[in-house]
């Protein structure tokens, strides 16, 4: 009877420690979302390494303590040397169901925060390989941007989002002529994703997140750009500008027009934006949010003066709003009264050319309506 006992001691602890082994298995197949199956696949083993470290403890104890031969098969051994040893290995055994009903609460009960817990592993992972090569791992990068894009809009994408600002913080951007900041690009482009290009609904709260983000970077690359490297016109600027204009379409798609004064504050940090300030205005123009249309009017004047280009894309918003209405057709004389612009027919002409060069067929023929000496005598 005493060695059934034992016996029985040891399956039951094989049995739940294999059983703890499975756990994962059971709990993505059950209760996590099908966009953290993937990733439980790569980052769950670092959340599960110390628990079957102390339960791979507690049953070797337990099958020493039940066959102490195991270990001192080379040196005689009287297992009865063991005091109290039934009373012991029961005490082992009521540890180790203990312990395994304590994570089987982490998994279980609390499944619900492993998206936390996940990104919190992935940010930790990128930034050990970065501290370790100067380098982001491509591999966890994309499970951010995954995590990021199937996240849905408030809490859930917060998490990716902050995660990636702790992360770029980290960076040291690279103020030495030549190399771009590629660690900086992808983090751009995929805090854009997360918000742009998420399949859950999205979250004004996460876009203007993002917006911040781009800004508190914008400044930190004015602050470093010199006359011999001027980083605030680098590729990693462009990145902002092209991924600012996805989030503006994104927002105005989903009719968030209290988003574009964010917008228009992020672009007007960026040397020759007129050309996204454009593309926002006509799709403003278009869904008839004439408010920002006019907005962007005005940060497109103040933006070519800055940048001392061509009037182009000016030129080009003049037109549409010149044909979208008799108060449009007033905000734009008024417009370039105000801004003593003097409108040619050379200007009108090199405007015509400029948006036929990129296929801008419609602003083409807009432009060609106009004329030169009714937009000057208002």
């Amino acid at each position: 009877m005493y060695s059934d006992y034992l016996s029985l001691i040891v399956e039951v602890s094989v049995t739940v420690y294999v059983f703890l082994l499975g756990l994962p298995i059971l709990v993505n197949q059950i209760f996590l979302p099908e966009d953290l199956r993937r990733m439980s696949k790569k980052n769950y083993a670092a959340n599960l390494i110390s628990q079957v470290l102390a339960l791979t403890v507690l049953l070797l104890a337990i099958i020493l303590v039940a066959y102490p031969r195991t270990l001192f098969w080379l040196i005689p051994f009287d297992a009865g040397q063991i005091p109290g040893r039934e009373k012991l290995i029961t005490a082992l055994f009521f540890a180790m169901l203990s312990l395994t009903l304590v994570f089987l609460y982490i998994h279980l009960v609390r499944s619900q925060g492993y998206r936390a817990k996940v990104v919190h592993i992935i940010k930790k992972k990128l930034i050990a390989s970065y501290q370790r090569t100067g380098k982001l791992d491509p591999a966890y990068l994309d499970d951010m941007e995954y995590l990021g894009i199937y996240s849905k809009g408030g809490a859930e994408t917060r998490i990716v989002i902050q995660a990636l600002e702790e992360l770029q913080k980290k960076l040291k951007i690279d103020s030495t002529p030549g190399p771009d900041n590629d660690a900086l690009i992808l983090l751009i482009e995929i805090l854009c994703n997360s918000v742009a290009n998420s399949t859950e609904s999205g979250s004004r709260s996460n876009m203007i997140e993002v917006l911040a983000i781009y800004k508190d970077i914008l400044m930190e690359l004015k602050m470093l750009s010199t006359e011999e490297n001027p980083l605030i016109q680098g590729n990693e600027t462009l990145k902002i500008k092209d991924c600012t204009y996805k989030i503006a379409l994104a927002s105005l798609k989903k009719d968030y027009s209290d988003m574009m004064p964010r917008v228009l504050s992020v672009l007007s940090l960026i040397p020759g934006s007129s050309d996204k300030l454009f593309d926002i205005g006509l799709l403003a123009l278009d869904k008839k949010q004439f408010q920002v249309a006019t907005n962007v009017l005005s940060e497109m004047m103040d933006r070519d003066n800055l940048d001392g280009v061509i009037m182009n894309n000016y030129f080009g918003m003049i037109a549409h709003f010149y044909f979208s209405g008799d108060a449009a057709r007033f905000c734009a004389r008024r417009s370039l009264e105000s801004n003593k612009v003097e409108v040619t027919e050379k200007a009108l002409s090199d405007a015509r050319n400029y948006h036929y060069n990129l296929c801008n067929f419609p602003t083409v023929d807009l432009i060609e309506k106009l004329d030169a000496t009714d937009l000057s005598g208002g």
